[in-house]
């Protein structure tokens, strides 16, 4: 398992915030097969890097639990979008999940249907402000597939990069 952060790279929220952008490629999945395991890895690791505090897992699983957050992008390519609440937040990031086996999530829109998930896009927000737009903007590149092939086949660099970009572009102030 292995995660990239790097701390020049960050995407704007709104006028004043920005967020890091931490890539995480799953190598080995055996230890992450449902998403609640993959959830409290994530959670963990954040917690470690200070970025949540020590109730982010409970409340992330509690959310995801009550409200899915599976989408499907197109018919080959599905991604989810889990959260927790703003108050277990320390410091803003934006996780990209890239996992080698999909990881089944519940669809958002249909909560009995499963979908497997290619790429999970955890939102660690530490306040609402800004979070509506930031979160269509970043809908919004489901849509491009040039991000799919980027986000599927790019380095964790050429992610950032991508994101930085194209996050920054697609938002005003």
């Amino acid at each position: 398992m292995h995660l990239n952060t790097s701390a020049n790279k960050y995407i704007k929220i709104s006028k004043g915030r920005s967020m890091d952008i931490l890539v995480l490629d799953i190598l080995n999945t055996e230890n992450c097969d449902d998403r609640e395991k993959l959830l409290s890895h994530l959670a963990r690791r954040l917690y470690e890097m200070s970025y949540v505090d020590e109730k982010y897992l409970e409340a992330l699983i509690k959310r995801e639990r009550e409200y899915p957050t599976g989408l499907v992008v197109k018919s080959d390519f599905n991604v989810s979008i889990p959260h927790a609440d703003v108050e277990r937040v320390k410091k803003e990031a934006l996780v990209i999940v890239k996992t080698h086996r999909r990881v089944t999530f519940r669809k958002m829109d249909e909560p009995d249907v499963e979908i497997p998930v290619d790429v999970v896009f955890l939102l660690v927000i530490k306040e609402p402000k800004g979070y509506v737009k930031f979160l269509a903007a970043l809908t919004e590149l489901f849509s491009k597939e040039e991000f799919i092939k980027t986000i599927l086949s790019g380095t964790p660099q050429e992610i950032k990069e991508y994101l930085e970009e194209h996050l920054l572009t697609t938002r005003s102030e």
